[in-house]
């Protein structure tokens, strides 16, 4: 149930980012024309950027350490809607206590035979210089009915998840683009609401689950502002940006300070200069996403693995007789 919650709020969160500023125009306005013009939208491709900086202070009662941690990444992101597929490619470089690594990854996710998605994955470290493709299949989520539903929410459906909406009264630029602006908060409280919907929803009651109620617990004073560029023209999403900075980390503070003093004394300070997300999106026709032939085969060798010496020499031979006999054939 909770590995439902994350993918379908991740998906839903992806499937909206699916004339001249009117400032007559409401949020409600402004989101029903953006659904109505998505659902032209065959693929999408987004280059995303993400940035966090910030450090963690841990005093001992005498002196005060200070552990900064840097993540930088950029990724390249290609989607197509019916049937659902996405491609991803990037980096991520981590920096913290001294250490520098980068990991390569791409990620090829599509919808097979059987309505279930096939995601195949590949990351190289270059700390480690560890690499190699990982395959999954999940049919717990239809990706397609996820986006029509998103595609059918209002601001007031949305208010109901614990969303709301505010439209800038005066127009923004994007790349030289007009653009309208509407922006959400999600706070612990929007996520209590969320959690409340799902309970509802399935019938089963998350915010009674230890591990849900110790995250929220963290969370207090967590805020995540979302923004989207809406172009004045399309009505088609062109940005969006995402960060906490505005977040209040005060009760997170207190509950990592009593956390290291119960063991030994210590205390810390978690210390958040910069933690966003920016996206810019294009739309238009369905693009190619095609599994490279490493993954493919890489996913059979796992599921067929060649168990022995014995059992290699033996497909060996047997590929060596296939092909006497083919040429024995054609002579």
């Amino acid at each position: 149930m909770k590995k439902k919650l994350v993918l379908g709020l991740a998906v839903l969160g992806t499937a909206s980012m699916l004339c001249g500023f009117d400032n007559t125009q409401t949020a409600e306005d402004v989101l029903s024309k953006t659904q109505e013009a998505s659902k032209d939208v065959a693929g999408m491709t987004m280059n995303m950027s993400m940035n966090l900086d910030g450090a963690i202070n841990i005093g001992d009662g005498t002196t005060t350490s200070t552990l900064e941690a840097k993540v930088n990444g950029n990724l390249d992101i290609a989607t197509n809607l019916d049937p659902f597929a996405m491609k991803m490619e990037g980096d991520v470089t981590v920096s913290a206590i001294g250490t520098n690594e980068q990991v390569t990854l791409k990620s090829y996710s599509v919808t097979n035979d059987e309505g279930a998605l096939d995601t195949y994955t590949y990351s190289e470290d270059s700390s480690t210089g560890e690499s190699g493709w990982t395959h999954t299949t999940d049919s717990s989520i239809d990706y397609k009915q996820l986006i029509e539903m998103s595609n059918s929410f209002s601001v007031s459906d949305y208010a109901d998840w614990g969303m709301t909406f505010e439209l800038a009264p005066e127009a923004a630029e994007v790349d030289g683009k007009e653009c309208y602006l509407l922006t959400a908060v999600i706070d612990k409280n929007a996520l209590n609401t969320m959690i409340n919907k799902v309970s509802e929803l399935s019938g089963e009651d998350l915010s009674s689950d230890e591990d849900v109620s110790n995250a929220l617990a963290y969370l207090d004073g967590i805020s995540l502002k979302v923004q989207y560029y809406v172009d004045t023209t399309t009505y088609l999403p062109v940005s969006l940006h995402m960060d906490l900075n505005d977040s209040d980390l005060t009760n997170l503070n207190a509950l990592l300070a009593g956390a290291l003093a119960a063991e030994d004394g210590s205390t810390a300070e978690l210390v958040l200069n910069d933690a966003s997300i920016d996206a810019s999106c294009v739309y238009g026709d369905a693009v190619e996403i095609t599994v490279p032939d490493e993954a493919l085969q890489a996913a059979q060798d796992v599921e067929n693995p060649v168990d022995s010496i014995e059992d290699a020499v033996g497909e060996i031979a047997g590929e060596a007789e296939s092909e006497a006999a083919s040429e024995a054939a054609i002579g």
